[in-house]
């Protein structure tokens, strides 16, 4: 069955290779750019959309719809990447981080729910992360902004589900999407900087080894045609074991190898 996504933040990383794929599906995807320029996956149609601005995401929902005739689906990938201690990353960025992941999210929904609402029904997918199960060190904002967008989730799936909306997070590690050499950070405090590095070098690392936004484009389409989407979908070795050794692990053993992990010394509160 074709149905008519939209998919925001196509212009690199997951979002591009979702819309892709969802077009070469036979899918009618419209993909979003502050610069549609950059949106040049074949077969999909370029959209402009600021995730932080109502205006613009009001004008992309309807553009869609009046060319369209309806939504069916949105892939919300859209958002940029923010690292360093916390005390080093002011209220601005940490602001800005919130607003991309975040309210960006929930303006896209707000936008996009009435339309859904007349239409009986509708897919709504978040691109999450498993820094939501487990804080990154010196991701702290990074950390929050995607806990926060599940719990957002888990709560909006209690109101829409009943007007037949369906909501899923994907849940994803370490992808190979170059977006760790493309950080935002505030101003370095020397106090920090051998742990950070150490910590940033790692992840650095770990996304070079992980997986390619193929491997998460797959489940995305998987959830668009799936006859009843799934609550959450998890991506990669990594997203499916974490939850389980957070589950079941004393705490204190949980943050001693979860530190280790990312070449730390003692764990926190120890």
């Amino acid at each position: 069955m074709n149905r008519v996504v939209l998919v925001a933040g196509a212009s690199s990383g997951v979002g591009r290779d979702a819309a892709a794929s969802l077009a070469a599906r036979g899918h009618t995807v419209y993909g979003t750019s502050r610069d549609v320029t950059r949106v040049d996956a074949p077969g999909v149609t370029p959209v402009a959309l600021e995730v932080t601005d109502d205006r613009s995401v009001r004008a992309c929902v309807e553009e869609v719809v009046e060319r369209a005739g309806g939504i069916d689906a949105v892939v919300y990938s859209a958002g940029f990447y923010v690292a360093g201690s916390a005390e080093e990353t002011d209220p601005e960025l940490a602001i800005a981080q919130l607003d991309a992941y975040l309210v960006g999210a929930h303006r896209l929904v707000r936008a996009v729910l009435p339309h859904m609402r007349r239409r009986g029904g509708g897919r709504l997918l978040l691109m999450s992360s498993t820094a939501a199960v487990a804080a990154i060190p010196f991701h702290s904002v990074y950390s929050a902004s995607k806990a926060a967008l599940n719990h957002y989730a888990e709560a909006l799936r209690y109101e829409v589900e009943p007007f037949g909306v369906r909501v899923a997070c994907v849940e994803a590690t370490s992808v190979r999407t170059g977006a760790a050499t493309a950080l935002r950070t505030g101003a370095p405090l020397p106090v920090y900087q051998p742990v950070r590095d150490k910590v940033l070098d790692r992840f650095r690392r770990l996304q070079l080894e992980g997986p390619e936004p193929t491997a998460v484009s797959r489940e995305i389409v998987r959830a668009v045609e799936a006859r009843r989407m799934r609550p959450l979908y998890r991506v990669g070795l990594q997203a499916k074991t974490l939850p389980v050794l957070r589950a079941v692990l004393p705490r204190r053993l949980f943050a001693h190898l979860y530190g280790r992990f990312f070449g730390l010394g003692r764990p926190p509160g120890d």
